[in-house]
């Protein structure tokens, strides 16, 4: 009987000790399992705030993109006032017309001319600076870069066309009165150009 209860408790103290060293093993192999998971959430979560933190940057990049869009796509090209200069530089014409010096200067009159096309002249050009002025002030940069270019190589033809015309009546009376006529002529016929290509109504 002692025999009997000795292998009795020998058996269950062995299977009590193989018990336990299952329950260790398995707990060790939880612990060894729980950071690889931990890890793996963590990393997803890592992956996650990374896929939303550049979901952000990519919307706020649009964002910006879009806001900068309308002046690399539809630069300022015209101005509003085209009927308003337009008929500012009718009335400076009209006003010509009325001058005292106008109906001998048609009479071919030489000091007529000269005073009338040189007071011409002086008007139109006036009013080409303030056109160009506000262009300069109302235009995209990159048009106005153009148009500036465009200005001087303007210039450089009016008065080499003045300086021809000039030469043609060298050392005579009406040498001073082509120069003007053709610089009137020239800057006049600008001023509308200006208009009709960069204002609108």
């Amino acid at each position: 009987m002692k025999r009997r209860n000795l292998f009795v408790v020998t058996t269950l103290s062995a299977m009590l000790m193989v018990g336990m060293s299952a329950c260790s093993q398995s707990s060790e192999e939880d612990a060894a399992n729980q950071p690889e998971s931990d890890a793996v959430s963590v990393d997803s979560s890592a992956d996650s705030t990374t896929a939303s933190d550049a979901n952000e940057k990519d919307q706020s990049k649009e964002t910006s993109v879009e806001s900068s869009t309308p002046e690399q796509d539809d630069p300022v090209t015209k101005v509003e006032g085209k009927q308003t200069y337009i008929e500012k530089l009718d009335n400076i014409q009209k006003e010509l017309d009325a001058m005292p010096d106008k109906k001998d200067s048609d009479k071919g009159v030489t000091n007529a001319m000269k005073n009338y096309y040189g007071v011409s002249y002086e008007k139109y050009d006036d009013a080409l600076n303030e056109i160009y002025a506000l262009l300069k002030k109302e235009l995209s940069p990159e048009v106005m870069a153009e148009l500036k270019t465009e200005q001087l190589q303007w210039i450089e033809k009016k008065e080499e066309k003045a300086e021809k015309e000039r030469l043609k009546y060298e050392g005579g009376t009406f040498e001073n009165v082509a120069w003007y006529i053709s610089l009137y002529e020239s800057t006049k016929d600008r001023c509308y150009e200006l208009v009709k290509e960069y204002m609108r109504n």
